[in-house]
């Protein structure tokens, strides 16, 4: 379950986990497909991230890194291999961890 900056949120995108202010009231239930009001809503309400499902308009990460040329995939895979100091299959946090970076790398790669 991907948590998604404010804004980066789109219409249509499905919230995966209740969404709550810092009073617990519920803002959005589990389930919900976000409208442009809904976003804005979070917004007034100070919330700036929020679990969604991957949906309409939520970017598939295996689909990003399909996306990405195969050689730029491995100049940046060996780019963030030599950030760790073991390899990143080591351990599944560590793994979890070059994961998530190699995708972030990859979105900012694509045009």
């Amino acid at each position: 379950m991907p948590i998604i900056k404010l804004e980066a949120l789109k219409e249509g995108m499905i919230v995966s986990g209740d969404v709550r202010n810092l009073d617990h009231m519920l803002l959005i239930p589990a389930g919900c497909p976000l409208s442009g009001r809904q976003i804005s809503i979070l917004s007034s309400w100070g919330i700036t991230e929020i679990p969604v499902e991957a949906g309409p308009g939520a970017e598939d990460p295996a689909d990003l890194l399909q996306r990405l040329a195969p050689e730029k995939l491995e100049e940046i895979t060996g780019e963030m291999t030599a950030l760790f100091w073991e390899a990143p299959d080591a351990n599944p946090v560590q793994q979890e961890v070059f994961n998530l970076v190699l995708r972030h790398r990859a979105a900012q790669a694509l045009p």
